[in-house]
């Protein structure tokens, strides 16, 4: 067994086990009084702008956590502020995100710096708990390529710990198979929380006031993490959301489904989507058109939420079932039987369907040179021949919507249009209605949703979006309408809108329902999401703010800011409370960040809570 050097200069950096200094350059072989270096688990180099290195380590432990065992230590040598920046957004982020698939570290006790006597360095370093096993890119390298089945458990797997992530306010950025790590049992584990970005620090627009990640995509922050072939084009131009995680979940799985490196798979340039599916054949199309879905080149077309994700995945399986029944041996064979007495009957017509494809590339053709009439009077001719290509021109209308970069009246039209070709058509109708929410059209936002719950009346997202549009309206009758049909359709899936239900009615000074929608709430809500917990306790303090129970809203204000100390509302209403208890001091101190925190999203209640605050001001004065 061997010891290391933290020095990256040193000649010799390998020492023996028993060694307290490197023999090789003097620098000390135990780090911080506990830690000395067991092996690289990268490859050394003497390249002082290789920004970090990571070793497995022997920790001796703190008088907080005692007990010697093997760790991980991920060593930041490089100091410029970019790398800093990223490295203590891992430090943060790793002590904020608790899921036991994530790397844990214990707190302040687990990243220090180092100043060294025989190297210019100042390291950071951040100590982690070994997880045993081996990535998915070195795993797929010796194994077949996935099964359907093994796809969709790991599939769950992974959104299950990105749905905490994003819970608690952080999106991953560099999701890739090599930073998924399979232990021995199957389990999957995520690493490497260095691209890790808070929400809260990229979104400029949220659709509800939850936290969590059901938001608007709208204007971001400028921020660059690339992995090749994994990262989406929005995140290439520094415009990275949440939705971009699933991007890089969906390619991901392409290359666990096809064992092809991404890179040898090719590029539908016009619709901007990976040909893979000849290459995995053992996926079923209802699961390919999901991953597909995960891969949508405009993050608007990608499942929105983590919530969402696992709620299509429970279905998968039933789809799959149908999909496999209609493409078996037997049904196959009894379909032919039954179409061989019609093949006389429609010989004569052999020659139409041909005419008719011949209109519609025709019409395609014209549709890219922007002769949109022309092409829909050949789309039009098509289908009185054959209806059921009326199908195939929507698709390429849908398509055509999710390539319009920043043109929300031409994502409009063209959603239209695939809407008009196939009014059965759910996606279309769902992603106009967003559209026209963007574009505040309101005659379209009705039309698009009322269309959409003809088609499937318990659609929760919808109501739970449309609910969210009248409420930025402050329509709030309409809004409760919305969100009481979302409750229903979604039951446990919608807690938020069981959430926002409850600050509408405390907005309109219904502080009973307010208070009862809060505890039903928290009854149901797991205690993972502690966001969504913050605001149903946020709510419920401030129903019994309202009703002269200080006592009882100060503690749930307590308890709501434990859970989520970002939350600007629970700021200015422990400034309520603490005034109403005669705690003058803590009043004034919570009601100064009420006054000076920035907020992600406007709401009506925190500027009349700010008003108030700055009347009482000059009213001492």
């Amino acid at each position: 067994m061997s010891c290391y050097c933290i020095n990256p200069l040193c000649e010799r950096r390998q020492n023996p086990d028993d060694a307290y200094k490197c023999a090789s350059c003097g620098t000390s072989l135990v780090i911080n009084e506990r830690v000395r270096l067991v092996k690289p688990l990268r490859e050394l180099d003497r390249n002082p702008f290789t920004a970090n290195e990571i070793f497995e380590i022997e920790d001796s432990g703190t008088q907080w956590s005692p007990g010697r065992k093997r760790r991980v230590m991920k060593i930041l040598k490089w100091n410029s502020p970019q790398f800093v920046e990223r490295f203590e957004r891992e430090v943060l982020a790793l002590q904020l995100i608790n899921h036991p698939n994530i790397p844990q570290t214990n707190g302040d006790d687990d990243y220090f710096t180092l100043e060294s006597e025989n190297s210019p360095f100042k390291f950071r370093c951040l100590i982690m708990d070994k997880i045993e096993g081996e990535n998915l890119e070195n795993w797929i390298e010796t194994h077949p390529p996935i099964s359907q089945e093994l796809a969709l458990d790991w599939l769950e797997q992974i959104v299950a710990i990105l749905d905490l992530v994003h819970h608690t306010e952080f999106f991953h950025r560099d999701i890739k198979p090599s930073n998924i790590i399979l232990d021995p049992d199957g389990h999957l584990y995520l690493i490497d929380f260095g691209a890790a970005r808070q929400i809260t620090d990229t979104y400029l627009a949220k659709v509800s006031s939850t936290g969590g990640t059901d938001r608007t995509i709208s204007n971001y922050e400028i921020t660059k993490v690339i992995s090749h072939y994994y990262s989406p084009l929005e995140q290439a131009h520094g415009h990275a959301v949440p939705q971009s995680d699933f991007y890089a979940l969906g390619r991901t799985m392409v290359r666990l489904v096809t064992g092809v490196k991404l890179r040898e798979l090719e590029t539908n340039h016009d619709v901007g989507r990976l040909i893979w599916r000849h290459k995995a054949p053992q996926i079923d199309k209802p699961l390919a058109d999901f991953i597909d879905e995960l891969m949508a080149p405009n993050p608007a077309h990608r499942p929105q939420t983590t919530g969402i994700i696992l709620w299509r995945l429970k279905k998968l399986p039933k789809q799959n079932k149908i999909y496999r029944l209609t493409r078996s041996k037997p049904f196959m064979f009894s379909a032919a039987i039954a179409s061989v007495s019609l093949i006389g009957l429609l010989a004569y017509t052999l020659g139409f369907p041909v005419y008719a494809n011949n209109l519609v590339a025709q019409g395609q053709k014209l549709e890219q040179e922007n002769n949109t009439e022309q092409a829909q009077k050949l789309f039009d001719q098509a289908v009185k021949i054959r209806p059921e290509l009326s199908n195939q021109i929507s698709k390429f209308y849908f398509d055509i919507a999710g390539r319009v970069k920043e043109n929300l009246e031409l994502e409009k039209k063209y959603y239209n249009l695939a809407a008009k070709y196939n009014p059965n058509d759910i996606d279309s109708y769902n992603n106009l209605a967003l559209t026209c929410q963007f574009l505040r059209d309101i005659n379209c936002v009705n039309k698009s949703y009322q269309q959409l719950f003809r088609l499937e009346p318990n659609s929760w997202t919808g109501h739970y979006n449309l609910a969210n549009f009248y409420e930025t309206q402050e329509k709030y009758d309409l809004a409760q309408e919305q969100y009481n049909l979302a409750i229903k359709s979604g039951q446990e899936q919608a807690l938020i809108a069981v959430n926002n239900l409850s600050r509408l009615n405390n907005l309109q000074g219904n502080y009973t329902q307010a208070q009862k929608l809060a505890i039903e709430g928290l009854n149901k809500a797991p205690s993972s999401d502690k966001q969504l917990r913050a605001a149903l306790y946020k709510n419920l303090a401030w129903a019994k703010l309202t009703q002269k129970d200080y006592q009882g809203a100060d503690k749930d204000l307590q308890t709501a800011f434990k859970l989520d100390s970002q939350r600007v509302d629970v700021y200015c209403l422990l400034s309520k409370a603490k005034e109403a208890l005669g705690d003058i001091n803590s009043a004034s101190g919570y009601g100064e960040i009420c006054l000076l925190a920035r907020m992600d999203t406007w709401l009506p209640e925190v500027q009349k809570w700010r008003g108030e605050l700055i009347e009482r001001i000059f009213k001492k004065k």
